[in-house]
C-alpha cells in the first residue's frame, strides 16, 4: 500500500495561506499604529499652530491699538508746531524787551505779559 501524499498538499496550502493572511494582518496592525502615532503628531503640531495663531492675533491687536495711538499723536502735531511758534515769538518779544533799551515796568507786571501776547503792540 502506498500513501497517496495528495492530502499533505492540501493542508500545506491552508497553512500557507494562514501563514501570509497572520502576516499580512500583522503588518496592517503595524500600519494602522503608525498611522495613529502619525495622526497624533499631527495633533499636537495643530494645537502648536493654533496657539501660535493665537498670540499672533494678539499681537496684531497690540499693534493696531499702537498705530491708533500713534494716529492720535500725530494729529496733535499741528498744535504742538503753533504752541512752539507762539513760544518762540514771545521769547523773541522777552528777549527783545530785556536786552533791548525797553524797561520792564516794575508796576505793572500785566504789561508784560501783555507784550508778550502774539498781536499786540510792544510799548
Amino acid at each position: 500500500m502506498t500513501r497517496d501524499s495528495s492530502p499533505a498538499t492540501p493542508r500545506l496550502a491552508v497553512l500557507a495561506a494562514a501563514l501570509v493572511a497572520g502576516v499580512a494582518f500583522l503588518y496592517m496592525v503595524k500600519l494602522m499604529h503608525d498611522m495613529s502615532a502619525n495622526v497624533a503628531l499631527m495633533a499636537g503640531e495643530m494645537a502648536s499652530m493654533s496657539a501660535d495663531m493665537g498670540r499672533m492675533r494678539q499681537d496684531m491687536t497690540s499693534l493696531a491699538r499702537d498705530v491708533s495711538t500713534m494716529s492720535q499723536q500725530v494729529a496733535t502735531l499741528p498744535a504742538i508746531a503753533e504752541d512752539m511758534g507762539r513760544m518762540r515769538i514771545g521769547m523773541e518779544r522777552l528777549s527783545g524787551i530785556v536786552g533791548g533799551g525797553d524797561q520792564i515796568p516794575a508796576v505793572n507786571p500785566m504789561g508784560v505779559i501783555q507784550q508778550m501776547i502774539p498781536g499786540s503792540d510792544r510799548r
